[in-house]
């Protein structure tokens, strides 16, 4: 969920991996904000060149990257939800997630920040579990850009 540099570089690594492990479902949806970038859909430029021209310019995903630029679509029956976008949006996107994954599903924050509330610090990932009802959810965290 989310396909800027960061978004789409994990959405490269994945969509590789899925396919030289066993037990995955080969397509990795990637939900992309739709717009225009040299006259073209960006999607559809994921899609038919597989390649981020806007974000990550001359690095080529794998064919079975989809870019989706409906959320909802986007993680239409997903076991997993790998969250990498802005932690402002959370509590806009996250009403449209609910209901359309799998059963079950689990997440995993690639999100950078930290949020405040009247209690003091929270972490995003509370934040995505209070929003997805209680999702189990995961956090993977490091430098990314040096």
């Amino acid at each position: 969920i989310g396909s800027g540099n960061w978004g789409s570089a994990i959405a490269k690594i994945v969509g590789r991996n899925v396919l030289d492990k066993p037990g995955f479902d080969p397509e990795v949806r990637m939900w992309v904000y739709e717009e225009v970038v040299n006259g073209r859909n960006l999607t559809e430029i994921i899609n038919t060149d597989h390649e981020n021209v806007k974000f990550l310019k001359g690095v080529k995903f794998t064919e079975n990257v989809v870019a989706d630029p409906d959320l909802a679509s986007a993680v239409s029956g997903a076991t997993l939800l790998i969250f990498v976008l802005p932690h402002q949006f959370l509590s806009r996107v996250c009403p449209q997630i609910k209901g359309n994954h799998a059963k079950g599903a689990r997440a995993c924050s690639l999100i950078k920040g930290i949020e405040f509330d009247d209690k003091g610090p929270q972490l995003i990932s509370q934040m995505i579990k209070a929003e997805m009802d209680g999702m189990d959810v995961s956090v993977l965290m490091g430098a990314n850009v040096a």
